[in-house]
């Protein structure tokens, strides 16, 4: 007669804990990621960015991608997910929270005011290399691409709760 032999639970635990952790530490990094292609931070709702002023042709926050690229994963444990942005990137902070910036204008900002003015005619440019302020302030609206989110956390919980669910059915027989 064969003795069935009792699963190890701890150890099964402990297994599924650090696999959860590197998956949801995955999806929340590719969620955040999904604001830049979706120019937008979802919280309970979508809450897209606000337009840029220029007619560049690249998406808000994508011109270099650095941004985007700087989203990392810098711990993944079963105590600790932390996902980390803008290292290394000094404007990273002021447009996921929007604020004011002060920027002391240069010779060699005038330089290039005088350049565009010359190549493009408009008076603007003209003004802004003629203009008697040392510095301009900057309004820089919110683009929040990282933080805290509802939307994100309900995912979490579902797939904690899928996860329990599989390798429960996998465990005790029906």
């Amino acid at each position: 007669m064969a003795v069935n032999q009792t699963p190890d639970f701890a150890k099964m635990a402990a297994m599924v804990m650090d696999e959860l952790a590197v998956e949801v530490a995955d999806y929340a990094q590719r969620f955040f990621k999904n604001s830049f292609k979706d120019q937008g931070f979802t919280d309970l709702s979508f809450i897209p960015w606000v337009k840029r002023m220029d007619s560049e042709p690249h998406l808000i926050l994508m011109k270099s991608g650095a941004l985007e690229d700087s989203i990392k994963i810098t711990e993944a444990t079963k105590t600790k997910i932390e996902i980390t942005a803008g290292e290394g990137l000094p404007y990273a902070s002021i447009h996921n929270t929007g604020g004011t910036i002060q920027v002391k204008v240069t010779a060699k900002m005038r330089k290039f005011f005088w350049y565009m003015y010359s190549s493009t005619g408009q008076g603007k440019w003209k003004a802004m290399a003629l203009t008697k302020k040392e510095s301009f302030l900057i309004n820089i609206p919110q683009r929040q691409y990282i933080g805290e989110s509802a939307t994100l956390s309900q995912d979490i919980d579902e797939m904690i709760i899928w996860k329990i669910q599989n390798v429960q059915q996998q465990i005790l027989p029906k």
